[in-house]
C-alpha cells in the first residue's frame, strides 16, 4: 500500500504539474491573444490614418490639379489676349500704310500728269521753235 500511496502522491504531483503546464500554457495562450488583439488593434489604427492620409494626398492632387487648369486657362486668356492686340495693331498699322499709300497716289497721279504734260508743252514748243527756224531761214 506504501507503494500505491507513492504511486498515487506521484500521479498528484504529475497531474499538479500538468495543471500547473495547462495554467502556464493557457497565461500564454491569452497573452498571445492579446497581443495578436493589439496587433490588429493598430493595424486597425494604421490602416484608418492611411485612409486620412490617402484622402488628403487626393485634395491636395485634386487642388492641384485644379490650380493648374486654372493657370492654363489664365495663360491661354492671355495669350489670346495678347493675339487680340497684336491683331489690332497690325490692322491698325495696315489701315495707316493704305491711307499713306492712297495719299501719296494722288501726287504721284498728279506729278506723272504734269510732267506729262510739261513733255508735250516741251514738244509744243520745240515744233514751233522748229517752224520758227525755217520762217527765218525762209525770209
Amino acid at each position: 500500500m506504501a507503494e500505491e500511496g507513492l504511486s498515487t502522491n506521484s500521479d498528484w504531483i504529475l497531474i499538479e504539474k500538468e495543471k500547473n503546464d495547462l495554467i502556464n500554457l493557457q497565461i500564454k495562450f491569452i497573452e498571445e491573444k492579446e497581443k495578436n488583439l493589439n496587433f490588429e488593434k493598430n493595424n486597425i489604427l494604421l490602416e484608418n490614418e492611411l485612409r486620412q492620409m490617402d484622402k488628403k494626398i487626393q485634395k491636395i492632387n485634386l487642388d492641384h490639379k485644379n490650380e493648374i487648369e486654372e493657370i492654363k486657362l489664365n495663360f491661354q486668356k492671355l495669350i489670346d489676349k495678347r493675339f487680340q492686340q497684336l491683331k489690332n495693331e497690325n490692322d491698325r498699322k495696315d489701315e495707316k500704310t493704305n491711307s499713306l499709300e492712297e495719299e501719296i497716289k494722288e501726287p504721284n497721279d498728279l506729278f506723272e500728269i504734269k510732267i506729262g504734260d510739261l513733255f508735250k508743252l516741251n514738244n509744243l514748243n520745240w515744233d514751233k521753235y522748229v517752224d520758227f527756224v525755217k520762217i527765218k531761214k525762209d525770209i
